[in-house]
């Protein structure tokens, strides 16, 4: 595994967001249908900030069985049961290629309430990339701006884009997930305390805060992750940025934290082009970064030439 800065932290939805006694079934209600495996003895798959990972199987209407992943909250408590139909709300509503597809929830397995979404063998992106050199990186790189430029059009903010955030099917199909610390702008109640995993982070997160300025996650803060996390992929390499660490004094943060094109030279698939589009996802203030419609389309001019 490549190298990780973890930085989660708890997240939660506002106080604005009102999650009754008995919260309506977001997507399918999937009681009495979803099922988790015995064969992993018990122990998750993967693992989070504040959750684990579970194989699972789900039964359709028509009695096939579908592998599952579940996410489990570790936690029961009010504030975890707002997180949970935050996310569950939130990732209901999208419908994307590049996205992963949320199946429902199931609330009869767990003391939660448990997310179920398709399981996907090949793993997330740097797992795949590892056992599947060969494949189509500029290909897979167009296909994760793709799913961010449907998230940004839905006036969804990730907040943790990273290779282990990115999911591939049996087609090489790179789909986003996890949308725990996700938030829809400018939407009462999907606020989040949380700003993502440090070594993609965008310098303005990493700035220390007080009680007055607090660090939020943006449609800018995720250009600059997409643009690490597009290097990762058509390389191979994690981000070689400058010293990065959690809550940063302000004058120790400057344009040199993005990675420099001497150490990418030798990369057929990084060309100077490429380059100069990331440098443009790299800028150190965030209302000069592009959008991700306007990327997505330099990059796939510049792949196609």
């Amino acid at each position: 595994m490549g190298l990780q800065f973890s930085t989660t932290r708890a997240t939660i939805c506002s106080a604005d967001l009102i999650i009754n006694q008995n919260p309506p079934i977001i997507g399918q209600d999937l009681r009495g249908r979803v099922f988790k495996d015995t064969e992993d003895s018990g122990f998750p798959f993967a693992t989070g900030g504040t959750s684990n990972i579970f194989r699972g199987h789900f039964l359709s209407h028509g009695g096939g069985r579908i592998s599952v992943a579940l996410k489990i909250f570790w936690r029961s408590d009010e504030k975890s049961k707002r997180r949970l139909h935050c996310e569950a709300e939130l990732w209901a509503r999208l419908n994307h290629k590049n996205v992963v597809p949320f199946l429902g929830i199931a609330y009869d397995i767990a003391p939660s309430p448990i997310l179920v979404s398709p399981l996907y063998p090949l793993g997330d992106m740097e797992m795949f990339l590892s056992k599947h050199p060969e494949a189509n990186r500029p290909e897979i790189v167009l296909g994760v701006a793709s799913g961010l430029n449907y998230l940004h059009g839905e006036n969804v903010v990730h907040g943790d884009l990273k290779p282990q955030n990115v999911l591939v099917d049996e087609d090489g199909t790179p789909k986003i997930c996890d949308f725990g610390i996700s938030k829809i702008m400018n939407r009462r109640g999907f606020t989040t305390d949380s700003v993502g995993t440090l070594l993609y982070m965008a310098p303005e997160l990493l700035v220390a805060v007080d009680l007055l300025n607090e660090r939020s996650t943006t449609k800018s803060s995720d250009i600059y992750s997409f643009a690490l996390l597009a290097l990762q992929i058509l390389t191979s390499e994690a981000p070689k940025r400058g010293p990065v660490r959690d809550f940063m004094l302000a004058q120790d943060i400057g344009p040199n934290l993005s990675p420099k094109r001497a150490y990418y030279a030798h990369h057929a698939n990084v060309t100077d082009e490429i380059w100069s589009i990331f440098e443009y996802c790299w800028a150190f203030e965030p209302q000069d970064r592009p959008d991700i419609s306007d990327v997505l389309l330099q990059l796939t001019t510049a792949f196609t030439r």
